[in-house]
């Protein structure tokens, strides 16, 4: 079942279930912050993106996130969710603000994310399989060229 952006609230009703409140999704961690955003809020990322292999689309079922440090809007990033598994997806960040540790923040709260939502596994189709080797992923087998299946057990 495809969800449209219009039936966003009865997404997070789904997905959210018990833990639904009316605020959007955040985490805060020192100077890192995640905000649960529209499709809309995000996509001003989207061209930058997709010169560098990222997906960004207003697909259904899919929480997107703002990431800031120090309140500055420095990229986004999402999770997909169905019904047996989720994926992270659509992670992008301004190019002077990687490699200084916020992709640990948002691939970190995204499986924390996951596993309150009780998902037993967490997908990532990636261009970076041995960043998520590290973060304990099982690389199942190479998509497409150059773009790796990897998948997580929670």
């Amino acid at each position: 079942m495809k969800i449209e952006e219009i039936d966003r609230m009865s997404l997070r009703q789904m997905i959210l279930g018990p833990y639904q409140s009316a605020d959007p999704v955040t985490h805060k961690d020192g100077d890192y912050s995640i905000v649960e955003a529209k499709y809309e809020d995000i996509k001003q990322f989207k061209s930058k993106a997709s010169k560098e292999r990222v997906s960004i689309s207003p697909t259904g079922n899919t929480l997107w996130f703002q990431v800031f440090i120090k309140n500055e809007l420095i990229g986004c990033c999402g999770l997909y969710v169905a019904p047996k598994t989720c994926r992270i997806k659509g992670d992008y960040f301004l190019q002077e603000h990687r490699g200084k540790g916020a992709g640990d923040f948002i691939t970190e709260t995204r499986l924390k994310i996951a596993k309150v939502l009780n998902y037993q596994r967490i997908e990532v189709l990636t261009l970076h399989p041995h960043y998520y080797i590290k973060k304990g992923f099982k690389i199942i087998n190479e998509q497409r060229k150059g773009v790796w299946k990897g998948v997580k057990y929670l």
